[in-house]
């Protein structure tokens, strides 16, 4: 049973959503900006961060997995292991870090619940073959 008992808040206290909002649910994170969590710039500084990441790691794990595939003598039971390895962090780089630098530039999930659930499944696996080859 919930009290009708009204709160009062020391006047220095900070609600990060505004006070007309009737729901903290009717700011969804698929479909408004996500503003009252942060300062535009903190969301636009991790978009740069999640691109630099998205840029450098998929560069990287391919060419790795292109020098393996092109020179048989990188093709030893060691060395797949690097390449299992690159597989993995390829599709985190690709998937995770593209996906929350769009989300960061738009400061809200743009892609839509289907992709986040996707996007969540995708980059776990990565992180946990990247975990499990080491």
């Amino acid at each position: 049973m919930r009290s009708t008992q009204v709160i009062e808040l020391p006047e220095d206290f900070w609600i990060p959503i505004p006070l007309d909002t009737d729901n903290i649910t009717s700011l969804s994170p698929f479909s408004v900006p996500q503003d009252h969590l942060g300062h535009s710039g903190t969301f636009y500084t991790m978009a740069g961060f999640m691109f630099f990441l998205f840029v450098i790691g998929t560069s990287i794990n391919t060419f790795t997995i292109a020098c393996t595939v092109r020179y048989k003598k990188l093709r030893s039971h060691l060395n797949y292991i690097l390449v299992n390895l690159a597989v993995a962090n390829l599709l985190v780089s690709v998937i995770g870090s593209f996906t929350a630098c769009c989300s960061f530039t738009f400061r809200y999930f743009i892609f839509g619940p289907l992709a986040c659930k996707i996007e969540g499944f995708v980059a776990t696996l990565g992180g946990m073959v990247s975990l499990w080859s080491l």
